[in-house]
């Protein structure tokens, strides 16, 4: 049986208008969603500082550096970045021609002190047994010049050059007696003074073989290994850190407040600590009294001139959360108000995010 179709019939669906109509409408939907994106990436982009306050952050420990104050040589490197060393344990080993020269002078002042000694030692010996006999001599021309003057007439005939000679020996007697006397005191405090000095010169040699350990090099705590590790066979200047280990115990992150905030952070305000896809609480635990400029790679350190300085803050994470990694950069937000916080939290728990 053949059935009449009636296009003109409103009851009766045009096939192509009907796909006209869901082309249209898919149109209509994208275009509606690229124009809704862009307008909520502006409203997020420009309203997102009238929300909260975010600025860059590292994570950090306090930085111990290992170095020595010679200019050295690294010999063997016993450590990894990211390594766990215990305190007093061997990192490196390192050999330096400036501490065999300090070595070096030390000796030669030692061998010249020990010199002086020897023949301070010698003058003093030699005085004092000469003394005495000096001191009889000086005597036995005492005794000349007494009989001298004692015979008086007597002795008219002598000659004047017999009285001087008696005299002149008489004065070289007690020039001798008085200059070995003070030969043998002076040379004793001489002694004395040059014992201690070689006494001292011994205790800082001793300091400067001790410090430097044939070389050793270790551990002043237990914490990890950073990543500024000096190499085997690199010279180092003195003061050249050789590695840097960072304590586990205590790790916290310094946030770089932006220098335009509406609300001035305060010790004790929540915030969020965003590495990747994680949110971390915390809490600023000290606003740091200095400036500085973040420079979180190598790459942007180069611009830094043209960088503005901005306040630290100190933020500790609260108990219990899962840390970062050692100097990560992260991203630090304070929220102005706690509705906007709480908002913020159930978009994240809406999309899984958390």
């Amino acid at each position: 049986m053949d059935v009449t179709v009636n296009r003109l019939d409103p009851n009766v669906p045009d096939p192509v208008e009907s796909r006209r109509r869901a082309a249209g409408r898919l149109v209509r939907i994208a275009y509606a969603t690229i124009v809704f994106g862009v307008v909520a990436f502006f409203i997020v982009y420009f309203g997102a500082p009238f929300v909260f306050l975010g600025g860059p952050g590292t994570v950090s420990s306090p930085r111990y550096v290992v170095s020595l104050p010679y200019t050295v040589q690294v010999e063997k490197m016993k450590l990894v970045p990211g390594a766990t060393v215990r305190s007093g344990e061997e990192i490196a080993e390192v050999i330096s021609p400036e501490q065999d020269s300090i070595v070096a002078t030390y000796m030669r002042a030692l061998a010249d002190l020990a010199g002086r000694t020897a023949e301070l030692r010698i003058k003093s010996r030699v005085a004092q047994e000469s003394l005495e006999t000096a001191r009889s001599y000086l005597r036995l021309t005492e005794q000349a010049a007494e009989r001298i003057d004692a015979a008086g007439t007597s002795l008219a005939g002598a000659s004047l050059t017999f009285r001087v000679e008696i005299l002149r020996e008489r004065a070289s007697a007690q020039r001798a007696v008085v200059s070995q006397e003070a030969e043998v005191a002076e040379s004793t405090i001489q002694l004395a003074s040059l014992d201690q000095f070689l006494q001292q010169l011994h205790r800082r040699l001793d300091e400067v073989e001790q410090h430097f350990d044939k070389g050793k090099v270790f551990a002043p705590i237990t914490g990890i290994v950073s990543t500024g590790l000096a190499h085997v066979g690199q010279s180092l200047v003195a003061g050249t850190p050789i590695a840097e280990i960072l304590d586990p115990t205590d790790i916290f992150v310094d946030w770089y407040i932006p220098n335009e905030r509406l609300v001035e952070p305060e010790v004790g305000n929540d915030v969020f600590v965003l590495f990747g896809n994680r949110r971390i609480l915390g809490k600023i635990a000290q606003i740091l009294p200095v400036s500085a400029v973040y420079a979180g790679t190598q790459q942007t350190q180069l611009l830094t001139r043209d960088r503005p300085a901005t306040q630290i803050a100190r933020i500790r994470f609260n108990p219990g959360a899962m840390l970062p990694p050692l100097n990560s950069t992260v991203n630090v937000r304070m929220h102005y108000t706690a509705l906007s916080a709480r908002f913020a939290d159930w978009m994240v728990r809406l999309f899984g995010l958390y």
